[in-house]
């Protein structure tokens, strides 16, 4: 019997209240916004560093995060005695230089400037209003310094909060867009998938782009301020390096404060008045805005993030009315993120194509999607994956402690004993790589077939493709761009192909023992398939029975197959985007 559906009332009158009850949960747990928003940024700024140890170790996802947060505590540990000394020197610095600037616009020279009848509109005037304007903008700050000193306790759960929920974003982001996708329509998994890119690409070089022009803007204000003589030029240099996290508005306030210094203060060597030196100054920080705006900012932040200055503007007045310090710090990307969504609902309200078409497809191309990426091409291990193991070493080790049966039976001893084969593949594999980039080719000769034992590879000659698996290439090969990725000699592989009837032209791109000579990880060889395949890598398939190769494809965005008729079994495969018995299964995928 099945369910009646909802009726169009109904669901109106659920998700009113669904929508309702998210507004009150919102309202009493706003509390919670901020660290919730700082935990994504987390995971957002180590997404790339996981990323990076995972597929340069092979570790699982899990120990490549805590090692990653591991070299981030000892950073911070080490940042008060390497680093924050000089940082507190420049900030002391910052801060007096502002002390100072606000008593001299409050004490400046009364002479007027202007006369309109009765009225005398003089320097003394103007420079007291800015001073007290300044001073009410340092006000604020201080309280809010003093107000970050909350209690232990709070301090300690939201940091733990923080780190905890990254954790735990970070190891399941693959999970959670996938969820994502698998719960929307098919026909818009594409649309989404390909927005998400574009906000991650927005966000990705905002963080990066912004860190990178911190550092070279105040880099050169600190040379140049320092060359003309200009007092604090360091601390200047560090408030032109924040600044910069406010486009548009901060180069301009670290600009004004600049000049002003220069104009009460003068230089320390240059023989001019303190006027013409304020012109001086403020000319170099001209060139050095032209010169960000011009060069550095294409470069190091993209166009994706370049909006227009009164929209920045606008973006960073009302954030830091409404949302403080921290949404004066994100309105930027939040803006240009809006932008995009905006412009693919107007395009699909027009009935036009809201993506620059990334490839062509051809007639003959099967559209298959995977974990809500269109595959373009796909690339299988070799052993235990097309081909059957040998499990000699398993069957041996077990026969061995047959006094056990009684407590540990003979099918639990061979699962146990392939497991541990399943657990040397990556260290047998990595041994006989340093081997070969040691030059050391007899030794790799004379250890081989017991290291082949040791990781379930029969002789090159027994080589026999697992049932079906010929016909499933065949088809493929018509849609899909094959390749072939396998840590055995390239004469084994052309044995191989030879001795079960595959032409070599069936694989785009084949990866062998002997390329390990320079590619000493996974990760290279998948990244050489995919030079190799001229594809982006989302768009490519890693089917294999081993969970470091698919480790290593994750890490650089590829999609994921994990088959259990090898080394594999589920608890490898949890982060894998798809798992198969065996390889004729993905007829039903592709």
């Amino acid at each position: 019997m099945t369910s009646k559906r909802w009726s169009s009332t109904t669901k109106i009158i659920v998700a009113a209240v669904l929508a309702v009850l998210l507004v009150v949960l919102l309202i009493t747990f706003r509390a919670m916004i901020r660290p919730t928003i700082i935990a994504l940024l987390l995971t957002f700024i180590l997404y790339q560093p996981v990323n990076w140890v995972q597929q340069r170790t092979a570790w699982s996802r899990g120990v490549s995060i805590i090692s990653v947060y591991l070299l981030l505590i000892l950073l911070l540990m080490a940042a008060p005695v390497i680093f924050i000394p000089r940082l507190a020197e420049s900030f002391e610095s910052l801060i007096i230089v502002l002390d100072t600037l606000v008593v001299d616009l409050q004490t400046a020279s009364p002479a007027p400037i202007l006369t309109l009848g009765e009225y005398e509109l003089s320097v003394n005037i103007l420079f007291r209003q800015l001073g007290e304007i300044l001073q009410n903008i340092l006000s604020p700050a201080a309280a809010g310094a003093l107000g970050f000193a909350l209690t232990l306790t709070t301090t300690i759960l939201t940091t733990v909060y923080v780190l905890v929920l990254g954790f735990w974003l970070l190891k399941d982001v693959h999970k959670l867009q996938w969820l994502v996708l698998q719960s929307l329509p098919t026909d818009y998994r594409d649309d989404v998938r390909r927005l998400g890119q574009e906000l991650g690409a927005i966000w990705t070089a905002f963080l990066r782009g912004q860190f990178a022009l911190g550092l070279v803007i105040g880099v050169v204000t600190w040379v140049a301020m320092t060359i003309v003589g200009l007092p604090n030029a360091a601390g200047l240099a560090l408030l032109a390096g924040i600044m910069e996290f406010l486009p548009t508005v901060g180069p301009g306030i670290s600009g004004a404060v600049g000049t002003l210094v220069a104009l009460f203060q003068g230089s320390t060597w240059l023989p001019v008045n303190n006027f013409i030196f304020a012109l001086i100054v403020l000319g170099i920080y001209v060139v050095i805005t032209q010169v960000e705006s011009v060069y550095l900012i294409p470069r190091l932040v993209g166009r994706r993030v370049h909006l227009h200055p009164a929209v920045t503007f606008t973006g960073i007045i009302s954030a830091a009315v409404t949302f403080g310090v921290l949404g004066v710090l994100l309105i930027t990307p939040t803006i240009a993120s809006v932008r995009v969504i905006l412009l693919y609902v107007l395009r699909k309200l027009r009935d036009e194509e809201p993506f620059k078409p990334t490839h062509v497809q051809t007639e003959l191309r099967i559209p298959g999607l995977v974990a809500g990426h269109r595959i373009e091409a796909v690339v299988f291990d070799l052993d235990g994956t097309l081909t059957e193991l040998d499990w000699r070493f398993a069957d041996e080790m077990a026969q061995r402690l047959a006094q056990l049966d009684r407590f540990w039976t003979f099918e639990q001893r061979r699962y146990f004993f392939q497991q541990v084969m399943a657990l040397l593949e990556g260290t047998v594999n990595r041994w006989i790589g340093l081997l070969l980039w040691l030059q050391l080719h007899d030794d790799v000769r004379r250890m081989m077939p017991f290291l082949n034992r040791l990781r379930g590879f029969p002789p090159a000659a027994a080589l026999t493709l697992q049932p079906g698996v010929h016909e499933l290439l065949t088809n493929l090969a018509y849609s899909y761009k094959l390749g072939l990725l396998t840590s055995r000699p390239c004469q084994d592989v052309k044995l191989f192909l030879q001795n079960n009837h595959l032409p070599e032209s069936l694989f785009m791109s084949i990866t062998t023992q002997d390329d390990q000579r320079r590619f000493a990880a996974d990760s290279d060889a998948i990244r050489k398939s995919i030079d190799l395949l001229q594809i982006d890598a989302d768009q490519l398939l890693v089917v294999s029975d081993s969970e470091m190769k698919l480790r290593a494809a994750q890490a650089l965005g590829s999609v994921t197959c994990g088959l259990l008729c090898g080394l594999g079994s589920k608890r490898h495969f949890v982060d894998a985007d798809l798992v198969l018995a065996k390889p004729t299964e993905l007829d039903a995928w592709l």
